[in-house]
């Protein structure tokens, strides 16, 4: 199982106590140490790799599965056209894909656009948006929204077992009521 985007490892973490044989990758070396003290702490283990997504550094068809929560978003359109590309090449045939993309009914879609307005962050591309300073939390990563045909288009190379849109409402830094908007996908690999 690769773990795309692992962060601090919850979802490693998880699977390693499942008895799977996991491989977490991220961008973060902090993210990765945090995961790899958290698996110490536990006495479990998960090989554990530094990368860019767009090129995941395994040959061809290692993985019987793959999950890549809230992460594949954090490129431009082009960009998740090649993190998936890559996502598939890594997969083996029939292996499972979990994911997840924000959505364009997000309600940060407004918060970034009356950003870009006020000249604190820029729209690289439609629905792709980076603070280029002064970032609050991950914004300084691009952050790209999609509708459901775009996401359809993403998976195009998979066999899409159930896509949906999740939406939660949580209070905001601020206490501001907003919600969050991701589309949960379950594929496998044709």
């Amino acid at each position: 199982m690769l773990d795309l985007g692992c962060g601090i490892g919850r979802h490693t973490v998880a699977f390693a106590r499942m008895g799977l044989s996991v491989t977490a990758t991220d961008v973060s070396a902090s993210g990765l140490t945090i995961c790899t003290a958290w698996l110490d702490r536990e006495g479990l283990s998960a090989s554990r790799v530094r990368h860019q997504m767009g090129f995941i550094p395994f040959p061809n068809c290692t993985f019987d599965g793959l999950v890549a929560y809230n992460v594949i978003y954090h490129t431009t359109a082009a960009g998740m056209n090649q993190v998936l590309a890559e996502v598939s090449r890594v997969i083996r045939p029939k292996g499972r894909l979990y994911a997840t993309i924000i959505a364009r009914r997000d309600s940060r879609v407004a918060s970034y656009q009356t950003g870009v307005a006020m000249g604190k962050c820029v729209e690289i591309e439609p629905f792709t948006f980076i603070y280029p300073r002064d970032a609050p939390g991950d914004k300084y990563l691009p952050h790209h929204y999609s509708d459901e045909t775009e996401v359809r288009g993403f998976v195009a190379g998979f066999v899409v077992d159930d896509l949906r849109l999740v939406r939660v409402e949580y209070a905001d830094e601020d206490g501001v009521v907003q919600t969050g908007a991701h589309y949960h996908i379950q594929a496998r690999r044709s």
